[in-house]
C-alpha cells in the first residue's frame, strides 16, 4: 500500500499533508509506504504498480478549519474547487481525473484531507489543522487496514 502526501510547508495549512506523512510513518504501518510529492501528472507514476492508495492534501471545501474528509476517489471525483489555492503545476483533483480518463488509477484510492484555515506563505499549521493531525492519522491507520483487507476485485467500481 502506499499512502502520497501532497503540501507545501512553506505555504501555512497547505502543510498538512507534508506533517500528516510523518505522523503516519511514525504508527510504522507493516507494508505501508508513505511518500511525499508535488502532486500534478506525476502522482500517476508514483502510484504505478501500486494497488491501494491514500492520497493526503489540505483542502479548502467552506467546512470548518480542521476538518477531516475522506472520499472514495472511485466512487466520487474530487471537487477541482477545494484545490483552488493550490501551489501544484496540476491540481490534486486534475491530476486524478486525467488518470481514470486515461484508465492509470489504482484498483483503490482513498483521498483524506484537512479543511485549512490560511494558506498563505509561511510555515507552520492553523492551530485547528495542528489538532486534526491525530485523528486524521488515526483515520489513514483504520483505512490502510480496511484497503490492504478488501480483495481489489471486491472494490473496482
Amino acid at each position: 500500500m502506499l499512502v502520497i502526501a501532497v503540501g507545501s510547508v512553506f505555504r501555512s495549512d497547505d502543510g498538512a499533508g507534508p506533517e500528516l506523512a510523518a505522523r503516519v510513518r511514525a504508527l510504522d504501518l507493516p507494508r505501508v509506504t508513505v511518500i511525499e510529492a508535488l502532486g500534478g501528472i506525476g502522482l500517476m507514476d508514483e502510484w504505478t504498480g501500486h494497488d491501494a492508495v491514500i492520497l493526503l492534501d489540505a483542502v479548502h471545501s467552506g467546512a470548518p478549519p480542521g476538518t477531516v474528509i475522506r472520499r472514495d476517489l472511485l466512487a466520487a471525483p474530487l471537487p477541482r474547487e477545494w484545490f483552488r489555492l493550490s501551489s501544484h503545476q496540476l491540481g490534486v483533483a486534475d491530476a486524478v481525473e486525467l488518470a481514470r480518463t486515461l484508465q492509470r488509477l489504482p484498483a483503490r484510492l482513498v483521498f483524506i484531507g484537512i479543511e485549512g484555515r490560511s494558506f498563505d506563505s509561511g510555515v507552520g499549521l492553523s492551530p485547528e489543522v495542528a489538532a486534526a493531525l491525530t485523528g486524521a492519522a488515526a483515520l489513514v491507520q483504520q483505512e490502510a487496514g480496511a484497503l490492504k483487507a478488501t480483495p481489489v476485485a471486491a472494490r473496482r467500481v
